[in-house]
């Protein structure tokens, strides 16, 4: 997504990173510039990570984006694959959440040390539809590929959501854009997974483990 400057002559490219809480901003820059349908259903918004969209800028713009802690983000995802499991029934399920086991901490945790290397990798040369069993692996796709392979980049300058005032003040400084009416969406109305604890030791060295890279070069720190 192209943003242009309303200040200086210059435009920067928007990176928004799946799971980090930055949907809103997508709406604000661009009002329904991300959406797509499948007949009258409205499906989710797009990513791509920035060495494509670079390209296809022919390398001629900056980027900017939003990162997050990844153990928030990764619990968010999780959140967000418990509510698609509970909005499905036998003939309508546009976006199954497959096999991932939810129901407590033990196998949850052994699930992801078992199909999983460090950064995420698929263990044993599977793909992802093969681990979760189900089509619609986009989701998976954007869940699990860490935010390096979104947004790392030398030509990329990224904020952190823990401390998105300084994300609003640079977008209202270089941007010119307000975020007064930046509008809140894409909450999940119910908490379906209030049964894990997710301060659970394992679950933490598990995250580490699956998106090691984020800790390492975006300086993010875990207590275990």
């Amino acid at each position: 997504m192209l943003i242009q400057s309303k200040k200086y002559d210059e435009k920067f490219i928007w990176i928004k990173v799946p799971k980090t809480g930055t949907r809103a901003y997508s709406q604000l820059f661009h009002p329904n510039g991300d959406e797509f349908f499948v007949g009258n259903k409205k499906l989710y918004h797009i990513h791509k990570p920035f060495s494509v969209l670079y390209t296809q800028h022919e390398k001629k713009y900056s980027g900017f984006t939003v990162l997050r802690d990844p153990r928030t983000r990764f619990i968010s995802a999780l959140k967000h694959l418990a509510d698609l499991n509970q909005q499905c029934d036998t003939n309508n399920c546009i976006n199954h959440p497959g096999k991932m086991p939810l129901n407590n901490m033990d196998d949850l945790v052994n699930f992801l040390y078992d199909n999983f290397e460090r950064n995420c990798i698929p263990k044993n040369n599977k793909d992802f539809k093969e681990i979760f069993g189900v089509e619609f692996i986009n989701y998976y796709d954007s869940f699990f590929k860490t935010q390096t392979f979104w947004a790392y980049h030398p030509k990329v300058k990224y904020f952190k959501y823990e401390k998105i005032e300084e994300f609003n003040d640079w977008l209202y400084n270089s941007l010119g854009i307000d975020v007064a009416k930046l509008q809140k969406v894409g909450t999940i109305k119910t908490n379906h997974l209030e049964h894990l604890n997710f301060e659970d030791v394992l679950f933490k060295q598990v995250v580490r483990h699956l998106f090691y890279d984020d800790y390492q070069v975006f300086d993010y720190q875990e207590e275990i």
